[in-house]
């Protein structure tokens, strides 16, 4: 049934309808896996009594050694071939990107039930050591996880009308979960609006529901586009550390996505505090910072099921430019307005999310476009190494931005306290909205890292995508080129230029 649907709608299509579902559905399970980790992470250990300045120096060092670790899984990853080893081979079936996807999956819930186990009777030097090993953990096995995850979209499909169909829905289904799980997340550990329940049962329910759909990738995951064509048969024989190198040199558009990834995620502390700011800044509850990412919800919809004919438009890079700047713009407003204006806040807010929700759906559109160039001039196939320089950018930046951010909150005066949930911080005299135990100095600072420090820095990641000028018509003849679905010749002669 699955063919006799592709062939009447889609001929040339290669995925069949509950193919690109499960796909969409374990990239979902993945992301959101990996994001209840960080959901709760700050407020568990500022709750736990740990000084919020050291934490900031340890979370630097680690994520530091994990980024590097995703480069080196990203070399590994396009070298080797797992499915070549007999010892292997039964487990993780066929294909590229899925068998490494097969043997890791499950790895990162696990690590991330046993950070959420640490006791709270431990001294601090016991948490922080505990917090080192689970974290090194967890981290190494988000990246066995997400390099071959985000690699699969060049190998699904040779088909680039299937590809931006399938990384547009990609986008919508992340934007939809992301609301739902956000929300929800933040409900269930509400003391005012929710069950106030503790960090530690949500996130090990929740991680154990986000691994559970991701099995039916596991299971029936296929991919389609697992070699190159178009280019001479020696060209592919060696992957080298030096061809990866070489790759990397190469494609001076993916490094200039990367450097607007960097100042963006450098700049990015509000995702340190937003758990805290909930309860402090805003009457001890999460939903009026919950507020705007409703509201904005269903035109962001809308409007991301246009994300298509909005690239054909306006062009990818203009659209993720625009966004950005409106993305930061509004940020640069609130602190200026002051979280004491609420119904401004969650205006701003709101213009804040639309603009960001659709401008993620058109960074998984530019990836794919570098990689397609790089593969074109070098012959190479080498996805993995570049998904994990973006991992390694993205964990690198996201290091600095949380440090900087526990660090000027640090600065600022925060004081330690100590309790199981935000329950049980009010049930100890917390003040609904404020702390008893924060001076206006230490609440100011979170603002600033929640507003200020991401306002300036997405904006300046914005102004950063002006350089990159790789066409997007030409990224999709060189795609066809690639798939061989056209001649070399034939698509030096459509390029709007020569490359």
């Amino acid at each position: 049934m699955a063919k006799k649907e592709r062939t009447n709608k889609h001929p040339d299509w290669r995925l069949s309808t509950r193919e690109r579902f499960n796909y969409y559905l374990s990239d979902s399970g993945r992301l959101f896996g990996t994001s209840v980790f960080q959901t709760y992470m700050t407020s568990f250990l500022a709750l736990r009594g740990v000084n919020l300045a050291l934490l900031a120096g340890v979370l630097l060092v680690l994520k530091i050694i994990d980024a590097v670790d995703d480069v080196v899984f990203g070399y590994l990853i396009d070298k080797l071939k797992i499915t070549e080893w007999k010892a292997f081979r039964k487990l993780t079936g066929e294909g590229k990107y899925l068998p490494w996807f097969r043997l890791t999956f499950f790895l990162f819930p696990l690590f991330t039930i046993l950070f959420y186990l640490m006791p709270s009777a431990l001294p601090v030097w016991a948490k922080v050591a505990w917090f080192i090993v689970t974290y090194l953990l967890y981290d190494f096995s988000c990246t066995l996880c997400e390099v071959p995850m985000n690699s699969l979209v060049m190998t699904l499909t040779d088909n680039t009308d299937e590809r931006t169909h399938i990384l547009t829905v990609k986008g919508i289904v992340t934007m939809l979960a992301a609301v739902i799980v956000g929300v929800t997340l933040n409900l269930l550990v509400d003391p005012v609006a929710g069950p106030g329940f503790s960090f530690t049962g949500v996130a090990i329910v929740a991680v154990l529901i986000c691994t559970a759909i991701m099995i039916p990738l596991v299971i029936h995951g296929r991919e389609y586009n697992t070699e190159l064509r178009n280019v001479e048969e020696d060209v592919t024989e060696s992957y080298t550390l030096r061809d990866m190198w070489n790759c990397v040199k190469t494609n001076k558009y993916m490094m200039i996505y990367l450097l607007s990834t960097l100042v963006s995620g450098a700049a990015a502390t509000s995702s340190a505090v937003s758990g805290l700011v909930s309860f402090y800044l805003f009457g001890g509850s999460t939903i009026v910072a919950s507020l705007p990412v409703l509201i904005a919800f269903v035109p962001a919809l809308v409007i991301n099921t246009q994300a298509d004919k909005i690239a054909k438009k306006f062009g990818r890079r203009n659209s993720m430019l625009i966004l950005g700047l409106v993305f930061g713009g509004m940020y640069l407003l609130q602190y200026i307005a002051g979280y004491e204006n609420v119904p401004v806040f969650i205006i701003l807010g709101t213009i804040a999310g639309l603009a960001n929700s659709v401008r993620y759906v058109f960074m998984n559109f530019i990836a794919p476009d570098t990689i397609e160039y790089t593969r074109y001039k070098t012959g190479k196939d080498c996805s993995g190494i570049f998904y994990s320089l973006n991992s390694f950018v993205s964990k690198a930046t996201a290091s600095v931005g949380g440090s900087i951010g526990l660090l000027v909150m640090g600065l600022y005066g925060w004081n330690e306290v100590q309790a199981e949930s935000y329950e049980e911080l009010l049930a100890m005299g917390m003040e609904v909205g404020q702390a008893a135990y924060q001076t206006p100095q230490a609440i100011h600072g979170m603002w600033v890292v929640y507003a200020l420090i991401p306002g300036i820095g997405y904006i300046l990641s914005a102004i950063v995508l002006w350089f990159y000028n790789l066409r997007d018509k030409d990224a999709e003849l060189m795609a066809k080129c690639n798939g061989g679905e056209i001649t070399r010749a034939e698509c030096e002669a459509q390029l709007s230029r020569k490359y």
